[in-house]
């Protein structure tokens, strides 16, 4: 009767350059690595941002040459509570109607 190849005793092969860090440190080929530090989170616009966020929407109103209405200062409200890269983005479309017309 033949052998399966389940009831064969296989030696474990190790490849060290297979291993990842936490086996070759747990093994000590490696030097213990240090734990990452979590990411830090971008800051939340506070006040000062807003109001930042607020004198760039106005500057853009400006430079295009576009009256505010009520409903526009509603808008600018709304947007300089967002980050300041949507704001710059929301600042540039506005420009941008100066030059369409």
């Amino acid at each position: 009767m033949t052998e399966s190849p389940a009831d064969r005793p296989v030696q474990p092969i190790v490849d060290l350059a297979a291993a990842d860090a936490e086996t070759l440190s747990e093994m000590g080929f490696l030097e213990p690595q240090p734990e990452p530090a979590p990411p830090a989170e971008p800051p939340l616009p506070g006040d000062d941002q807003e109001a930042v966020n607020e004198a760039v929407l106005a500057a853009a109103f400006a430079d295009a040459g576009l009256p505010q209405t009520e409903a526009d200062a509603a808008a600018v409200d709304r947007i300089a509570a967002l980050d300041p890269q949507t704001v710059k983005a929301v600042a540039a479309w506005v420009k941008r109607g100066k030059k369409e017309k």
